[in-house]
């Protein structure tokens, strides 16, 4: 499935990224029609899957010591995630590309010099974010494989016509999976858990970016109609075509909105429930590793933490200011020159405002509102746990 609209450099500019990364793990939706796409997003889940079997499998039996169960615990928590984005793509991709093709229409039919600056400001503060959470992924693939390295292992060629059974560390702890294995079978093992890596970092990361680059580019949008409306005249031949066309618009964010919020609600939901159950976990390992004096481990941990509340940032920072915007348009509303509009179209202007009054907002699992007041609430929390744990450690 391809857009009927020709890309344009802003559109490319602004798109091309998440095509390369999505594109790799078959979730990009302008390609959703495509065998060679579905054939990479098949094997992207089947990957996910048994990363996630694998290593709850390892956490059920509990063969080897706490460490590398609560390891293969957040290995496969994490794979869990990632399966989730993988399979709700598959549920919400009709939503996706509603939003995509109006990222594609605005880019194309954009006229106004200032209109363009204004989305040019939120598309590379989407990119920004985007940006971050994914170098903060690839950052946590880097330690997984630095931690691999330094494990002081000989390589899989080294021994590979040695058939004895030698003890070899994991790059994901699954040792009750594949207790017993040759150095040929070692070398697939790691290749295997090197993908399942690799697409949860992009399933995860590449889902995330995409998400905070569609918020934007709608929180755009009500910036550039605010700016519309304070821009109108008070001429009386051109209010009444003036206040169609941007009531038009207004009716076309609110089906922006509703796309942003049906497409991601679940995938918000499953985010929530276990970052704020790794943020615990990862939280209680760290003081562990601190009291121990593992200065590698405690930052490996320390890093993780880092990219839960950043992702659990960007959801909360976006949905935050989807409301600010979605909001400040009843002021914008107000503020233009109503008071010597024609009666006709002044009429119009309370139910705009009624609607614009009730801001959009993000939530997860159509139940809790993501902005800064969750976000706050997930710290509060999650920092009381572990200053209750902290306590029970020292004493």
């Amino acid at each position: 499935m391809k857009s009927s609209i020709k890309w344009n450099a802003d559109t490319a500019q602004v798109l091309t990224f998440y095509r390369n990364v999505l594109g790799i793990v078959g979730l990009w939706v302008l390609d959703e029609k495509d065998l060679f796409s579905r054939i990479r997003w098949s094997l992207s889940t089947m990957v996910e899957i048994s990363a996630t079997v694998s290593l709850s499998l390892e956490v059920i039996r509990h063969c080897k010591n706490h460490e590398d169960t609560l390891n293969a615990f957040l290995s496969a928590s994490s794979s869990v995630i990632s399966m989730s984005k993988l399979l709700l793509h598959r549920l919400n991709w009709r939503h996706k590309l509603i939003l995509v093709e109006s990222v594609i229409h605005d880019w194309t039919f954009v006229k106004n010099p200032s209109s363009r600056d204004i989305m040019l400001k939120y598309a590379r503060r989407g990119r920004l974010g985007a940006t971050a959470i994914f170098a903060l992924g690839c950052a946590s693939c880097v330690f997984l494989f630095t931690q691999f390295v330094l494990g002081d292992m000989k390589m899989p060629w080294e021994q590979i016509f040695n058939n004895t059974h030698v003890e070899r560390r994991l790059l994901l702890a699954a040792y009750c999976v594949f207790d017993t294995y040759t150095s040929f079978t070692y070398g697939l093992i790691e290749i295997l858990q090197s993908l399942q890596i690799l697409v949860n970092c992009i399933s995860q990361c590449g889902n995330d970016g995409f998400f905070f680059g569609l918020t934007m580019h709608v929180c755009g949008q009500f910036e550039v109609l605010r700016t519309d409306f304070a821009a109108m005249s008070c001429e009386e031949l051109l209010c009444r075509p003036q206040l169609i066309r941007l009531l038009k618009r207004h009716h076309r964010l609110i089906c922006m909105a509703y796309h942003l919020k049906r497409a991601f609600d679940m995938v918000i939901l499953a985010q929530l429930f276990m970052s704020v159950m790794l943020l615990c976990v990862e939280g209680f390992q760290l003081l562990l590793t601190l009291a121990i004096n593992e200065t590698f481990a405690a930052m490996k941990h320390a890093l993780f933490i880092i990219v839960l509340l950043v992702q659990l940032f960007i959801y909360c920072f976006a949905g935050q200011t989807l409301e600010l915007q979605s909001e400040g348009l009843a002021y914008a509303i107000y503020e233009s020159p109503w008071y010597c509009f024609d009666v006709s179209v002044m009429k119009n202007l309370p139910i705009m405002i009624l609607r614009a009054a009730t801001p959009h907002q993000l939530t997860a699992g159509k139940f809790l509102a993501i902005n800064f007041v969750s976000f706050k609430e997930i710290l509060k929390a999650s920092a009381s746990y572990l200053s209750v744990l902290r306590v029970m450690l020292e004493s």
